[in-house]
Formats: structure tokens, sequence, C-alpha cells
């Protein structure tokens, strides 16, 4: 295989007709140009410079194999570039898993901005339900959700980004919606409704509290998506209890009330693969989920903004009131949907609580 090198010097030679001339466009000594021209001379059997009187002339044989070799040349400047967008996160794809308890308040914004500052890199958005032990085989680059580290925590970055306690929802008739803070026990008696599985371990938390507090939450409806949670809470017939930062996507028709400790809290955290966590557009996402984590910390009760200059950590997120944590802590995020950005809603199924 001919050396590019020399390709694109004798192409500079055709060019410009002359040794010297060459020699500046490239930032090469002349005799530098001589030798790579010798060096392809012997390599193709062909005569490509004559001398003639104190210059060359470029022959037709030079000529021809400038001329084949162009289009070849041009797609390799292509693919230097190419690698060049790719390494500064101009283009290519990252694949972003997120819980849904964001995916409003969150991620259409994360989108935008993402892309009028990358506009070629396509980011894939993935809403699951999975714990961290499959992370790897959903080909994830980026996840923000609950938990605790990725399994192969050594190919892993992880960033605490914020913390948060949870909220009852409920409609505005009801008669505690004109409160601003209520206690577990105050609930005791509704009807709840909730869109967690209720074998999971995500509403075992509440559950824990709940029984803490001297009752069994009695849960009357299981849907398996938010919107028709807040349906019923609608109503003034049902409550509900999220993680607080789902107050940001609620329907007019109903009230969040932050909940008085003791309560249970969780802790959100972005993990990104160390392979590309360098990565500009890695680091744009990342900063920018810090920036609306401390934005929102401004406008919700109780959320505590962990910071983007927060240290990377390997260990279990807190999700609970120190001792009384109840069960996993496994990255909880959601398998339902996936797209690509500016294809988030609102609308999408809630990550359990």
């Amino acid at each position: 295989m001919l050396d590019p090198v020399k390709l694109r010097v004798l192409r500079s030679v055709v060019e410009t007709g002359s040794i010297r001339a060459s020699a500046e466009a490239l930032g090469y000594t002349p005799s530098a140009v001589s030798q790579h021209l010798t060096s392809l001379r012997r390599e193709t059997g062909l005569e490509l410079v004559e001398r003639s009187g104190r210059g060359i002339t470029v022959t037709a044989h030079a000529r021809a194999l400038a001329a084949e070799a162009g289009p070849a040349l041009d797609a390799l400047d292509a693919l230097d570039r190419a690698v060049e967008d790719l390494r500064s996160g101009r283009t290519g794809t990252l694949r972003l898993g997120y819980a849904t308890s964001i995916a409003a308040s969150w991620v259409p914004e994360l989108s935008q901005q993402v892309r009028r500052s990358f506009p070629d890199l396509r980011l894939e958005l993935v809403l699951r339900d999975c714990t961290s032990e499959d992370l790897i085989e959903a080909g994830m680059d980026i996840v923000v959700g609950e938990g605790a580290s990725a399994p192969t925590a050594a190919e892993w970055e992880s960033h605490d980004v914020l913390e948060e306690g949870y909220v009852a929802i409920v409609g505005l008739d009801h008669p505690l919606a004109g409160r601003p803070t209520v206690r577990l026990q105050e609930i005791a008696d509704e009807a709840w409704v909730t869109d967690d599985p209720l074998e999971s371990y995500w509403f075992d938390r509440i559950g824990a509290f709940c029984r803490a507090a001297g009752f069994t939450p009695r849960i009357e409806v299981n849907p398996s998506d938010f919107p028709t949670v807040l349906g019923f809470v609608a109503t003034g017939d049902y409550v509900t209890v999220q993680p607080s930062v789902i107050a940001l996507d609620l329907r007019p028709d109903v009230v969040a009330i932050p909940l008085e400790p003791p309560a249970p809290r969780r802790r959100l955290r972005v993990q990104m693969r160390r392979a590309i966590s360098r990565n500009p557009a890695t680091r744009f996402i990342v900063d920018s989920i810090h920036a609306l984590a401390a934005k929102h910390a401004e406008q919700i009760p109780g959320l505590v903004d962990l910071g983007a200059s927060a240290p990377a950590t390997t260990g279990p997120a807190v999700t609970g009131l120190a001792s009384n944590h109840p069960g996993s802590t496994d990255l909880g995020c959601e398998r339902t949907m996936a797209g690509v950005v500016g294809a988030a809603s609102g609308g999408a199924r809630k990550e359990p609580s």
C-alpha cells in the first residue's frame, strides 16, 4: 500500500510545480520533499519529476497518480476529521438511561441543551425499569437514577447529584390540600394509589416507614402508569406518596405536600462509562444534570443539591434514613420506552419510587 504522506507530497508538487513551493506549503524542508518523491518513485517504478534547468517538470505519470490519489486522500482527511469529531464529542451516539421521575422535568431540557451544543451528536434516550446488573447488557453510556453503583465499578464513574425527600400528593379538594407539611400518620386511614409494583423495593421503602409509623398503607388501586395515579388522586378520594422531584410534573388539580420527618429519602446519581467520561459531550451532559439539580433545589423543599464538584462515589447511595432503609439499593430506572433527542415526554411511566 502506498504511503498517504508521500502521495500528499506528490499532489502538492503537482499542484505547485515546485519542490520549494510544496515544502513551504506543507511545512517541510525541500530536502524532505525530494526524499519523499524519490521513495515514491522506488515504490511505484514511475518517473515522477524531471530536472528542468534549476527547477523540475512534473511527468504525466505523476499527474495521473496524483489525480487517482486525490479521492483517497480526501477520504482519509474526512476520516481524520471524523475521528477528531468523535474525540471531541461533536458526533457519534451516546445512550442515556434515565428514571422517569425526572423524565418530564429534566430530560426534555437536557435534550434541548445537547441538541444545541452538539447538533451532530445522536443522544439515544432510554426509559428503563431494570436494576443495575443489566446496565452493561443494555449498552448504556450514561445513567441517571437511584441506587448503588454499577456492577463493574472499575469501568464506571459515579457522581451523586441530589438527595430528596418524599411528598404526599392529594386532590385540591382534599382536607390536607392547604397544609405546608403532613405526617405519614395523617394519611394512614386514606385509600392509597401507587404505580409502584407492590413487591418492589421502591414501594417497600415507603411501606417500611409506614409500618414504623404504626400502620400498613391501604393500597386500593395499583395502575402501571403515573398519569393514571394522578387521575385517581384528583378525585379527592385517594392519596399517593412519591419522590419530591415528581412534584414538578403535576397536573393543576392535585397538590404535593412534603412529608415531615421521619420520612424516607433517596439519592439520585449519574453514572458514566469511564471510557467516555472525559468526552466533551459526556462532561457537558453531566454538568447540565448538576445544573438542573441545583435549579430544582431552589424550587423543591427538602431537595439537597449535592453539587457538580462532589467527588465520584463507588459505594451504595443513601436511599433511606440511616438504619431504617429497607432492602436493596440497586439502580432503579425504566425499560418501557426508547427514543432519540426530543422524544421524552411527561406521559411516560414514572420510575417506581
